[in-house]
């Protein structure tokens, strides 16, 4: 946990300076080392030269608004976290934002505690993140395998699937809820899991969110027998890589589990590359 370790340095990036303050100094007393900028320019300039391991970012600001030093951001260091803060946002830009690379989106006004904690879980991610890149230089040929689970209350459909992918080679494992999923998933090493939306107990939405918590880099493939715009929409914020609508083709599972797969493969690869470049970089000798 961030507790045990040395304070967290995160940038706070707002024009606005009453709330600057007071969120800064609050988030001081939880624990961070907060820095602030008041404008993109200066926040740009700050990222550039000092190394920080999350971004809190207003989107109204004057000159450079908070979107465009996102995007600057992400040239600059790709891997850095960056949460928005807006009074003004709207539904098609938070979804544009997230899907290309934005952490969280929060609207104003924030619960201090709430942005602490959500600060805390994105730097909590991406120290993941790295330890799964370290994982995958020492030892790529674990990728050779795809390590699946299945979280389905439907055991008929479970067992039918596990065959399935065996026959493919796969190394497949089942639950028949998400508690039991997520008790695998502290034991096993798993790729991409395959996840029922409806289920006794805790519902797939929330499997699927304490999964993208604590292992950000496997893949989901939310599976429902009621589909709905606002299911898929729900899944794709909260990290599911794919939906699939019961009943679904034995092939059209297969290959949906081949290209998640390939997907994290390529993530892991790129963040390796991206890595190994900021070192360049900030080490040129």
């Amino acid at each position: 946990m961030i507790e045990d370790t040395p304070k967290a340095r995160i940038l706070m990036v707002d024009d606005e300076d009453e709330f600057l303050e007071a969120s800064s100094q609050a988030l001081e007393r939880r624990c961070f080392e907060v820095h602030i900028a008041r404008d993109g320019g200066s926040a740009l300039m700050m990222i550039e030269r000092q190394d920080f391991e999350a971004v809190v970012l207003d989107v109204k600001m004057p000159g450079i608004d908070g979107i465009e030093v996102f995007h600057q951001i992400k040239k600059i260091h790709p891997n850095l976290p960056v949460i928005i803060l807006t009074g003004h946002g709207s539904i098609s830009q938070a979804f544009e934002t997230s899907r290309e690379g934005i952490a969280d989106y929060l609207a104003k006004p924030i619960d201090i505690n709430v942005l602490a904690a959500r600060i805390k879980q994105v730097i909590e991610q991406s120290r993941e993140r790295l330890r799964a890149v370290d994982d995958y230089g020492s030892g790529a040929e674990s990728l050779d395998l795809i390590h699946l689970l299945i979280i389905d209350d439907e055991t008929e459909l479970t067992d039918s699937l596990k065959r399935i992918f065996e026959r493919r080679n796969m190394e497949v494992y089942t639950a028949a809820s998400g508690q039991e999923g997520l008790g695998i998933l502290e034991e096993k090493p798993v790729d991409v899991v395959i996840l029922d939306i409806k289920m006794p107990g805790m519902d797939g939405m929330e499997v699927l969110e304490l999964i993208k918590r604590d292992y950000p880099n496997v893949q989901v493939i939310i599976l429902t027998g009621h589909p709905s715009v606002e299911t898929a929409l729900k899944g794709v914020k909260l990290g599911a890589s794919e939906y699939l609508t019961k009943p679904a083709e034995a092939e059209e599972f297969v290959s949906t589990v081949r290209r998640v797969y390939d997907k994290r493969r390529e993530n892991l690869e790129k963040l390796q590359k991206e890595l190994a470049e900021d070192i360049r970089r900030r080490y040129p000798d």
